[in-house]
């Protein structure tokens, strides 16, 4: 097995890895967060609090992510794998510029989210926070227990699916409503923007599978 933890030269290393997927990860529980008290209260004062959270978040991962990038290069750190980690950082970087972007997009757009699709809404969030959550652990096992990562793999795919099925059932809901026209797809296009947070874990969970492979051979 190609031996990827020369991390032993730098403890700092594996610290910032773990504060950067703490920041992903915080920055998925913000989201569902935000989303939750907004079906609740609308966008009221506590939205503005969790704009200016999530992006605290944003400015702080990004340091990191560019921290370790600089000490693997640096330090010559991972010569054989430093491509593939890098990968990884920046796919799990997509990630969290999405959860970003949704509560940036909410606290502009201010959707009304009518209270006959709160339901739906929250169980998608559930599942796509789960995703989310797994999603991290599997990243953070790739580095530790490489072996492992199929299992969180499966359930990344599952709570993705179970969040297209909700999404799917939700969207037959709008449809079917009286709202109009311009109001359905709203709401059709804020059920697949909170969906998607689920299907680029889904993603990021693909790669990390064939990664874990490429560790074991």
């Amino acid at each position: 097995m190609v031996d990827i933890l020369p991390f032993k030269r730098t403890g700092l290393l594996i610290s910032e890895i773990d504060d950067y997927f703490d920041k992903v990860s915080e920055a998925a529980m913000i989201v569902q967060r935000t989303v939750l008290h907004y079906l609740d209260h609308g966008p009221d004062e506590e939205l503005a609090k969790r704009v200016d959270q999530i992006r605290a978040v944003e400015d702080r991962a990004d340091e990191v992510r560019r921290n370790i990038a600089n000490v693997m290069y640096t330090e010559m750190l991972m010569p054989d794998t430093r491509g593939d980690v890098l990968s990884l950082l920046n796919q799990v970087d997509i990630a969290l510029d999405n959860c970003v972007h949704l509560v940036l997009g909410l606290a502009m757009e201010r959707p009304e989210l009518p209270d006959l699709f709160h339901d739906g809404f929250r169980k998608m969030l559930a599942e796509v926070d789960a995703a989310a959550q797994v999603m991290v652990s599997g990243a953070r096992a790739y580095f530790t227990e490489p072996q492992t990562v199929r299992n969180y793999v499966h359930k990344i795919n599952f709570h993705n699916q179970e969040a297209t099925a909700i999404g799917l059932q939700g969207g037959s809901l709008i449809f079917d409503s009286d709202l109009p026209l311009d109001r359905k797809l709203q709401l059709r296009d804020w059920l697949i923007k909170v969906r998607d947070l689920a299907s680029t874990a889904d993603d990021i969970g693909d790669q990390l599978a064939i990664l874990a492979v490429k560790r074991s051979v």
